[in-house]
């Protein structure tokens, strides 16, 4: 039915339906006007019609008005303003449901004007003797508090808060606490402090709460520093019940509350019994069916085992992987394993992982490979059964378990030194499948550290070296320094080894820190040999168990903050504070029982009369600005009558109409240039070149696969970074999809998806590598050309390798420097180069141009009226389409509020509506935009005017595209 857009009858047929006497006709009439809302429709044409309804005893009309006025109150704000003196007198109607609606929908208009008689109603409500009236009334208080903060604190609402606390009703107190504490944060001296009175009188609320009032009342007395330890003992264990709650969300607040108030006890017993208490309840959290559920209580668990180790040992097996966990849960349980592991039970432990080790899931195998190691380094007489069981594993001759045993091993030998070297035969005999340059490093390492032990040492390290131009920058520092080694231990039988390497390194190698370090070590040789021994050989640091990762200050405040994002993502609240605001959960329900409603004292007619008089005096106010207005001259007004279709200047509602619309944009589509002489500029990468060569040999790689390997040289100079952990996604901006970047039979067995995306007022280039040949890629690298926003990426990710057949997602963050092209070549299309290993591929993105505007591109009517008065009229591109049907504007200003594209103002005569938006660029360029919307004729005239002109048509390009996806069909 409402999947067409609404034509001009049926809205007529709208508003004869609202306009008739009977109550049940009205009702249908409104029920299909909401309808009509709700699936994105414009009805904003009946604003008048609909409110009319408001006349009425009926329950339903009302709430139905209410939710109308709600979502187009601020489109409509000079009608809205009429309706108040309606809300005020509902505020006092003899149902509670109708008060507290019409009191929640004054709240939410956000209409200029409002807010000044909000206050009297408001001031009642929160004394009402309807609990669901004054519950409504405490969440009114913040949105109040959002408009204005100052009349909040002139008025005492702050007090009136205080008082609620005490409140009869749990959902009262629970919503008196959120909002106090919500705007304690918004301000630099907190205005509420929970006192031991007020402690006794929130946990008395704590027993008849909902589930989520429980979770309010926690999170507010775990902020409560008991006075002394017998209160502290007394506030616990009224928590305790609610450790075994149904919800997971009450448990971990209650887990909260028990930890903070437990600094403040003493005595062993009740710490014994409560960690025996808290220890069961987080297993319990472990057999919830929502894996989601089980990872937040893992994460929470790591951060409460490092504090209290002792708390969970005799649980461990509840921590053993099932086979149907999802790999982040799997992943989560081997840390929290490596944590509780003891001499009692590391048979175990090794047994399970020893399992986990043959799974095919190559991150879960190193990952349980590491924690066989982490067990080695923190149990010392466990160590020798920790050694057996890497040994089984490398018998199963798999390649990237021998890999990540050589690895641990390493790490083995640097903590316990001398010991242990029966496993360095098992690993010299496996030495050829090593592809991986960690594992590489790693039994490099070994073969230098053990060169007196190992008999075919020179043998093995010379295989090795045989490839050593082509090997990875890691691989080649470590080669050179076990070179170095193994002369100081057997000098005249390495000594020609040792001048082949040096030889490579200063003569074949272009790295700058490998040639210098091959100079130090060539020169200490021939000055000294003794001396250096004594520092090539020196003893080293043994390197300790890495299980608690994290110092106590940064420990003890997240613990502070269970179970919040921050407890999640260990990171701490400061991270999250500007992109997170706490959702106050109001109940929208007609039906609740809210109990027998008390007659109220009805009106006196004072309010209406006080708003009559407010209303006369700012008509004879704008009267006056009116005739200021219009002695001044035509060009005052935006835009210019000979052009666009309405212009609207916006300090006064004048329209001034015409017909003719020319097109004066004189936009040509920018060609993309040839990747072919003008690609990567050295310069801009911080590469060194020695001569102009070598920037030919870049611009021909396409054409000449031979100077690959020294390009790859080159680019494998620019700074690698690990893959970003982005936290938080802003959802409220549309999620660019990732694109086909570089297929692999171009891109020689490697596939990149990517796209640009904004998020936390950053630009980020998400990147899926996938791996499509028969062997592992690694030593990836990423470099982008000079563009028109000066977009430069800080690095490239990945310094594991890719897998056969896998994919791994990263994200780089790309900030603007100051180095951009000529504004004669605009464009978003980026030139990247790409390499892995010694492939060199090249490609183009084409960036959507939103994700350069700006958060800060709000402005004000005033401001925009200056802006573009400011700019000239032949500086102005104007463009007409057709074939476009809108049949709601509020998406457009929706879709384009994603986007950045900020609303100014909006307008309407006939059929034409007008809307007014303002954006600013990353590069400080502000465009202002006036779009006419003509519903007659399907068409959209648009006019843009910029502080610089020449990105005109890279704004108009980018809106035809964005009206075309947005039109409903």
């Amino acid at each position: 039915m409402f999947q067409k857009g609404i034509v001009k009858g049926e809205l007529k047929e709208l508003q004869l339906k609202l306009q008739e006497n009977g109550v049940s006709k009205k009702k249908e009439a409104v029920k299909e006007v909401i309808a009509y809302m709700t699936v994105g429709k414009d009805v904003s044409s009946l604003f008048t019609d609909v409110l009319n309804c408001l006349e009425t005893k009926d329950f339903e009309i009302k709430k139905l008005v209410y939710l109308y006025l709600i979502k187009y109150a601020k489109f409509k704000p000079n009608l809205s303003i009429l309706v108040v003196n309606t809300l005020v007198k509902d505020t006092q109607d003899e149902n509670p449901l109708v008060r507290a609606l019409a009191l929640r929908t004054m709240g939410s208009m956000k209409v200029e004007g409002v807010t000044e008689y909000l206050c009297q109603p408001l001031r009642k409500c929160l004394k009402d003797t309807s609990a669901y009236v004054r519950k409504t009334a405490v969440v009114c208080v913040v949105k109040l508090f959002d408009q204005n903060p100052e009349l909040v604190k002139t008025q005492g609402f702050i007090k009136e808060l205080k008082k609620l606390i005490g409140d009869s009703n749990p959902m009262v107190v629970s919503n008196a606490l959120t909002v106090l504490q919500q705007i304690n944060r918004t301000l630099q001296q907190p205005i509420f402090v929970i006192t031991q009175n007020d402690s006794a009188k929130i946990l008395n609320a704590l027993k008849e709460a909902t589930a989520w009032g429980q979770i309010y009342i926690l999170d507010s007395i775990s902020t409560y520093t008991p006075k002394d330890e017998e209160e502290a003992e007394s506030i616990i264990e009224k928590v305790l019940l609610r450790l075994s709650h149904s919800n997971s969300s009450v448990v971990l607040s209650a887990v909260r509350v028990v930890l903070n108030m437990m600094h403040s006890v003493n005595n062993q017993e009740f710490l014994k019994t409560y960690s025996l208490k808290l220890a069961s309840s987080l297993v319990t959290l472990l057999a919830s069916p929502n894996p989601e559920i089980q990872y937040v209580a893992l994460r929470n668990i790591n951060l409460i085992v490092q504090r209290f180790p002792l708390m969970l040992p005799d649980q461990i097996r509840n921590f053993f992987c099932k086979y149907k966990d999802p790999i982040y849960v799997k992943m989560e349980k081997i840390e929290i394993i490596v944590m509780l592991v003891r001499k009692r039970n590391v048979r175990a432990v090794l047994k399970e992982l020893k399992l986990y080790a043959e799974e095919v899931d190559l991150d879960f195998v190193k990952k349980s490979i590491r924690a066989i190691g982490r067990c080695a380094l923190k149990l010392p007489p466990a160590t020798e059964i920790c050694v057996k069981a890497l040994l089984e594993l490398i018998k199963t001759k798999v390649n990237y378990i021998i890999q990540q045993v050589v690895i641990v091993a390493r790490d083995i030998f640097r903590k316990y030194p001398n010991k242990y070297e029966s496993i360095i035969t098992s690993l010299c005999e496996n030495l050829e499948k090593l592809d991986d340059n960690e594992a590489k490093c790693a039994m490099i390492w070994i073969l230098g550290e053990y060169a007196d032990r190992i008999d075919n040492v020179i043998e093995l390290l010379e295989s090795l070296i045989e490839n050593f131009v082509e090997e990875n920058r890691e691989v080649q520092l470590q080669l050179l320094t076990s070179t170095v080694k193994l002369f100081l231990q057997k000098s005249e039988e390495a000594e020609e080894l040792l001048v082949k390497v040096l030889d490579l390194v200063t003569k074949k190698i272009n790295d700058s820190d490998l040639r210098d370090r091959g100079y130090i070590y060539w020169r200490l040789l021939s000055s000294s040999p003794k001396i250096a021994k004594s520092i090539v050989l020196q003893e080293r640091p043994k390197i300790s168990s890495s299980t608690f990762k994290y110092d106590q200050i940064l420990l003890t405040e997240l613990l502070r903050n269970i179970p919040t994002l921050s407890s999640v993502y260990h990171e701490p609240p400061r991270i999250f504070e500007n992109n997170v605001k706490i959702n106050l959960r109001e109940s929208d329900s007609s039906d609740e029982d809210v109990g027998e409603a008390e007659s109220s004292d009805g009106s006196d007619g004072s309010d209406k009369n006080q708003f009559t008089e407010k209303k006369k005096r700012k008509e004879k106010e704008k009267e006056k600005v009116n005739r200021k207005k219009k002695k001044n001259s035509k060009s005052e007004k935006i835009g210019s009558t000979k052009k666009t279709t309405t212009n609207l200047d916006l300090n006064t509602n004048t329209f001034t109409n015409t017909n003719n619309i020319t097109n004066t944009n004189t936009n040509t589509n920018t060609n993309t240039t040839s990747m072919i002489g003008n690609l990567i500029d050295l310069t801009n990468l911080g590469i060194e070149t020695n001569s102009k060569s070598d920037i030919n040999e870049i611009s021909s790689i396409s054409n000449n696969n031979s100077n690959q390997n020294e390009i790859g040289e080159s680019l494998g100079k620019m700074d690698f970074f690990s893959e970003l952990n982005y936290k938080t996604e802003d959802f409220s901006i549309e999620i660019e999809p990732k694109k086909l970047l570089l297929d692999p039979k171009n891109g020689k067995g490697m596939k990149i998806e990517g796209a640009f995306r904004r998020r936390n007022k950053k630009i980020y280039f998400d990147l899926s590598v996938s791996n499509h040949n028969t062997f592992p890629i690694g030593q990836f690298a990423l470099a982008m050309n000079k563009n028109t926003f000066g977009l430069k990426p800080s690095g490239f990710m990945l310094n594991d390798v890719v897998m056969p057949q896998q994919t791994r997602e990263t994200s780089i963050l790309c900030p603007i420097v100051n180095e951009h092209i000529q504004d004669n070549k605009l464009n978003t299309i980026l030139d990247v180069a790409a390499r892995y290993q010694s492939v060199i591929n090249f490609f183009q993105v084409e960036a959507s141009l939103n994700i350069f505007f700006s958060e800060e591109g709000k402005i004000s009517k005033k401001e925009f009226l200056q802006r573009w008065k400011e700019i000239k009229e032949e500086d102005e591109t104007v463009q007409e389409i057709d074939n476009i049907k809108f049949s709601d504007v509020y998406r457009l200003i929706d879709k384009f509020s994603q986007k950045n594209i900020y609303f100014i103002d909006k307008n309407h005569q006939d059929f034409v509506e007008i809307l007014y938006f303002s954006i600013k660029m990353v590069n400080n360029v502000f465009v202002m935009l006036e779009v006419a919307v003509i519903q007659s004729s399907n068409k959209i005239h648009y006019s843009i005017r910029s502080s610089n002109n020449k990105f005109n048509h890279l704004v108009s390009d980018f809106l035809n595209e964005l009206f075309k996806k947005i039109t409903l069909k």
